[in-house]
């Protein structure tokens, strides 16, 4: 069994490309692998690609630099034992650091969409293989630990609750539609 050393020019390398990754997603959520075969995680990348969310393994002690070379609030999982990685959004205009307020509403609407499709996929998977685990991480914007990440994972989507809301102002209508006809009926 060989184990692959990082040169210091790839580790830097790795270090900037992880800080971009942060610095420029509101959508990045760490997750425990332990124990996933490598087949299991190409279907995992591949489920999240389809939703321009990409997904690296990395090392814990090089996430602290980046995150401190990215300015943005630290995800602190020094002590967490297992193998890591991040899910994050690929989108161009996932930046949330624009300030163009059309664009901006654009980005917040499509940041959001992304961060409950990233929450769902991680989940979904992690039920089925019972060994992917959420850490944690930033949802729009917004430090969350894993109950938190789990509870949005669970939530309907919007067309889901758009139906139900039909639903429920249509069932009125119908009903009283079905009392006219009866009457009509009788009469």
């Amino acid at each position: 069994h060989r184990h692959f050393m990082l040169t210091k020019a790839k580790k830097i390398k790795l270090v900037g490309e992880l800080s971009d990754i942060i610095k420029n997603n509101p959508n990045i959520l760490f997750v425990d692998f332990t124990g996933l075969k490598m087949g299991e995680i190409s279907d995992l990348k591949k489920e999240l690609k389809k939703e321009e969310i990409g997904f690296k393994a990395l090392k814990k002690s090089l996430l602290e630099f980046a995150f401190s070379k990215s300015g943005k609030e630290s995800f602190d999982m020094s002590s967490h034992k297992g193998s890591v990685a991040i899910a994050y959004g690929t989108q161009k205009n996932a930046d949330y650091t624009q300030t163009n307020a059309e664009d901006d509403s654009a980005s917040s609407a499509l940041s959001q969409r992304q961060s409950a499709s990233m929450a769902k996929i991680l989940h979904s998977f992690s039920v089925k293989s019972k060994k992917l685990a959420i850490l944690g991480g930033f949802l729009i914007g917004e430090k969350m630990m894993n109950d938190k990440v789990i509870m949005l994972a669970k939530l309907p989507t919007r067309e889901v609750l758009l139906s139900q809301f039909l639903q429920i102002l249509m069932s009125p209508v119908s009903g009283f539609a079905r009392i006219l006809s009866k009457i009509e009926k009788v009469a």
